[in-house]
């Protein structure tokens, strides 16, 4: 069942799909460690996280440095952050597994102790949130950004999921709320336009 985004991500009975916590060491830590996949007093703490994390990064920077490099938007969204570019192949390995209703491969497992060791090697709640802004940035910006170079104006992520007070899984449209509403609303927009508007300039310069 497939619901428009104004008639659920406001609705606190709707939650995200919930995740079993886990030790750290793989996709599963980090499923259960990011804002993403949590509601409550727990998201709001984790979603502080990655706030803070994204208060250090200009946009206007961001979008300067995305036209200069004209690579990728991991690759620019690390070095802004802080983080070798070529954290940019991890992210990329585990971006396939993130969503809890993908399967999670060894290699994943993998990529994301490495991502752990990138950020500081503790594997904590503001390191979890710190690869989840990576992920966020991997596959939903390139399609903002193939989305304007092709002049459509398709959400970069055409559909989010929400569990019904009933239990039931539904999918939910972002055709009307490309960044998302509501408590679980992208924290980065403004750094992805950033992002997305550089990476179009270095592709029609």
């Amino acid at each position: 069942m497939s619901l428009m985004s104004h008639t659920v991500l406001s609705d606190p009975e709707f939650a995200v799909p919930s995740v079993p916590d886990s030790p750290p060491g793989g996709v599963a830590w980090l499923r259960s460690s990011v804002a993403r996949f949590s509601e409550g007093p727990t998201h709001r703490r984790r979603r502080a996280l990655a706030v803070a994390e994204l208060a250090s990064v200009d946009p206007d920077s961001l979008r300067r440095r995305a036209a200069e490099r004209g690579d990728g938007p991991v690759e620019v969204l690390a070095e802004a952050l802080g983080l070798p570019v070529d954290v940019a192949d991890d992210v990329a390995v585990v971006a396939k597994s993130y969503q809890p209703h993908t399967a999670i491969t060894g290699e994943a497992d993998q990529a994301v102790a490495r991502l752990v060791e990138a950020c500081g090697g503790v594997a904590d709640e503001a390191t979890a949130n710190r690869i989840g802004l990576l992920i966020q940035a991997c596959d939903a910006t390139k399609a903002l950004v193939a989305n304007t170079v092709a002049g459509r104006t398709d959400p970069p992520v055409p559909l989010t999921r929400r569990v019904a007070p009933d239990g039931t899984l539904v999918e939910v449209s972002l055709a009307d709320a490309p960044f998302g509403i509501g408590p679980h609303a992208c924290p980065g927009r403004e750094q992805a336009l950033a992002l997305a508007a550089g990476l179009v300039a270095a592709r029609t310069r």
